[in-house]
């Protein structure tokens, strides 16, 4: 059964890679088609180089990663699921060993306390590892689809110029052999790319893709591109996220910073309509003194609304397929305290629009709605940008001129290829 609040909550996630891979297979889709319209090669070309790049960038990081972890982590008895920022606050770190779950990971926890300093190093290689091979399958990629695509495309050329040539030679001497026509299309993809840091690895691609344009033409080409994909794959879809926030609190005076998934499923609309959401802030207002009494609380106190709705959000992942927290993930307890804000927030909204007459029913569904319109507008725009805007935009510049409606690199073959006498102009 599909959940539809985990799908908004999934795309609404600015910390999840699947609404950053909804972008770019949009852009991807876009910039393969308008490719086509200004030639074959030039589709295939940028066909090769879209979908080779997109592969590399959901799956070259954490596939690197998963390889460090099965064989450095390993070869050093170190737990690869433990994150190093758990390490920052030695309160806290405590309260991470007392309260994990089970002996085993104690264990673990307590070996990577007494041996930091080799472990911080390990982390530090494994992200420098992972992003410096991801960075360089990438490079690999560009110099094979170049390579790929010259040597096609003057394969083609020659066959033309034959095949032509062999056509005025059939009309000469009226000659009836058959002739042969076209052969299969190659497109191959590379399997590679990162989950995280994806500024740094987008931001090398960029820098990649626009010092080894083989023209002038790809150049701007790639610079209208990588412009339009850093803005609404990163900054943009975060401000109309914001605006659509304000909109939601100022005109209809409902907040939607909480998860999709916390709206939807019930939990916190009854602990309004029963009052027991004001225990839980209070509670937690208590519990907020230091770091470490926080963390501690997190464990001691699971019912408690703040703590159900974090981990519901998965700012609090639990172990397994059991309800006790799994003290290796790192915990962000400065989101744990702005859910606590979000819900002391909504409850006021809920109280007064209680007071006016809304019932709760017609409370939340407000919100729901609000939440969604709000995602799909985020995504749905980013997705118009780069699928459609961009690829015009870019197509627009090429047609603008009568030189550059040609793909350039095809043109330089075929100048090349003439001047070598394999074929005539």
């Amino acid at each position: 059964m599909v959940n539809v609040a985990s799908i908004f909550s999934t795309l609404g996630n600015p910390n999840s890679l699947v609404p950053l891979a909804v972008k770019d297979i949009s852009a991807t889709a876009g910039m393969t088609a308008s490719s086509f319209v200004t030639g074959k090669e030039e589709g295939q070309d940028r066909f090769i180089d879209e979908v080779g790049t997109q592969i590399i960038w959901l799956f070259g990081i954490p596939g690197f990663k998963w390889l460090f972890d099965k064989t450095v982590f390993k070869a050093y008895g170190m737990d690869s699921e433990f994150d190093v920022r758990n390490l920052k606050d030695k309160d806290v770190f405590v309260k991470i060993k007392q309260f994990a779950p089970d002996e085993k990971i104690q264990k673990s926890i307590e070996k990577i306390g007494k041996k930091q300093g080799l472990f911080k190093n390990i982390a530090l290689y494994k992200f420098l590892v992972a992003t410096t091979l991801t960075i360089g399958t990438y490079i690999g990629l560009t110099r094979a689809k170049q390579a790929y695509t010259a040597n096609k495309i003057e394969k083609n050329l020659i066959k033309e110029y034959n095949d032509k040539k062999q056509k005025e030679n059939q009309e000469q001497n009226n000659l009836e052999n058959p002739s042969f026509k076209g052969i299969g299309d190659v497109a191959k993809t590379f399997a590679f790319s990162p989950v995280k840091n994806m500024w740094i690895l987008d931001g090398a691609i960029t820098a990649e893709r626009l010092s080894d344009s083989r023209t002038q033409q790809e150049f701007i080409g790639y610079g209208i591109k990588e412009a339009s994909t850093l803005c609404f794959m990163y900054y943009a879809g975060g401000k109309i996220q914001e605006y659509f926030e304000k909109r939601a609190s100022e005109k209809y005076n409902k907040s939607i910073g909480l998860d999709a998934r916390v709206i939807e499923n019930g939990s916190v609309k009854n602990a309004f309509e029963n009052g027991s959401i004001v225990n839980s802030l209070e509670e937690f207002k208590k519990a907020n003194t230091s770091d470490a009494s926080l963390y501690e609380f997190l464990h001691k106190c699971p019912d408690n609304e703040v703590i159900k709705t974090a981990k519901t959000s998965d700012i609090i992942k639990l172990y397994k397929n059991t309800d006790k927290i799994d003290t290796r993930k790192y915990i962000d307890l400065e989101e744990v305290k702005s859910t606590a804000n979000k819900l002391e927030k909504l409850y006021e909204q809920f109280n007064t629009a209680i007071k006016k007459g809304e019932t709760s029913e017609q409370f939340f569904k407000g919100v729901t709605k609000l939440k969604r319109h709000s995602i799909l507008m985020n995504i749905g725009s980013c997705i118009f940008a780069l699928g459609i805007v961009t690829p015009l935009i870019m197509l627009a510049k090429r047609f603008s001129s009568k030189d550059d409606a040609e793909f350039k690199t095809k043109s330089d073959i075929r100048n090349k290829l003439i001047e070598e006498g394999k074929i005539k102009a």
